[in-house]
């Protein structure tokens, strides 16, 4: 059985051929129950838990089980609600467990990987300027997800330091954007082609109009979306389950109709849509995880 850490998860993927492998994963069959979330009794933290994810191969509509995976996020939130956990990795054929993997830095890939696949349906194909807001342990794997799905020639981040544009301006194969912060949130999101809204970002939104053709990614799926906002923009998610499209009567669509051409993404050049990451991640963790072990 391998065991897979961050650094050798980092070595092993890149985000153009795992964004491939999520839309394959969306237009299967896998099987993905709903994720178990147990209570830990602890005094000083009432709120930990114990959450487990699984899913797998559908090997009846495959015909066999010669080949797929069975595989389970274990996750634990306890001191200050971060989560942390591994990923199990099973094999279909025989259930014997072929790895183990890092469950942060796999659901990080996953997560990033997953807005660029949505930015690829829902955004416009001459997007260049990328406004971030707010602060994200996220953003350098996001930046470097959005890059090989649409040609960004500017970063904009408001509601960060100064040191987390040197640290995005380091990445590799980011020599072509210009880096930059900027206060004048009014007149950056007048000039924004793509927004992803990090920790506090949908509320430096909030109050301001959005130009016309622009795309938002939300990082938080946790985080709600203003009335007016839902009002103005056409809204995906990744899962219809997912905590963010639950009570949203005009969900567009998500990721599984997108990929499958069931639903339309983006309709017309200056249309608006708006993309909430999910919490149900049973099927890209297990399309995530089998890619980088078949890779490692």
């Amino acid at each position: 059985m391998r065991v897979l850490s961050s650094g050798e998860i980092d070595a092993i993927v890149n985000h153009r051929e795992l964004v491939e492998t999520l839309r394959r994963a969306y237009r299967s069959q896998t099987i993905v129950p709903s994720p178990v979330r147990l209570p830990i009794d602890r005094p000083e933290t009432p709120d930990a838990s114990l959450t487990i994810s699984p899913a797998w191969t559908n090997f009846a509509a495959q015909g066999h089980s010669r080949r797929g995976y069975i595989g389970c996020t274990i996750s634990a939130a306890l001191e200050g609600g971060a989560a942390s956990g591994a990923y199990l990795l099973l094999s279909g054929v025989d259930g014997t467990p072929i790895a183990i993997l890092d469950g942060v830095r796999l659901a990080a890939w996953r997560h990033t990987a997953v807005h660029a696949l949505a930015c690829q349906y829902l955004a416009r194909e001459d997007c260049s300027r990328l406004l971030i807001l707010g602060k994200s342990p996220l953003l350098p794997l996001l930046v470097l997800a959005l890059v090989t799905v649409r040609d960004v020639r500017s970063v904009l981040v408001a509601g960060a330091t100064g040191e987390i544009v040197q640290q995005l301006s380091a990445l590799p194969g980011t020599d072509k954007i210009v880096f930059g912060t900027t206060t004048d949130l009014t007149g950056a999101i007048e000039g924004a082609d793509m927004i992803c809204c990090a920790e506090g970002g949908l509320a430096l939104l909030t109050g301001n109009p959005l130009p016309e053709g622009i795309h938002v990614s939300v990082l938080n799926p946790a985080e709600t979306l203003s009335e007016a906002l839902s009002e103005d923009i056409r809204l995906f998610t990744a899962d219809r389950q997912d905590q963010s499209a639950q009570g949203v009567a005009d969900l567009a669509a998500d990721l599984g109709e997108l990929t499958q051409g069931q639903k339309a993404g983006r309709r017309f050049y200056g249309q608006k849509t708006l993309f909430a990451g999910g919490d149900v991640t049973g099927l890209t963790d297990l399309a995530t995880a089998g890619h980088i072990f078949l890779r490692s």
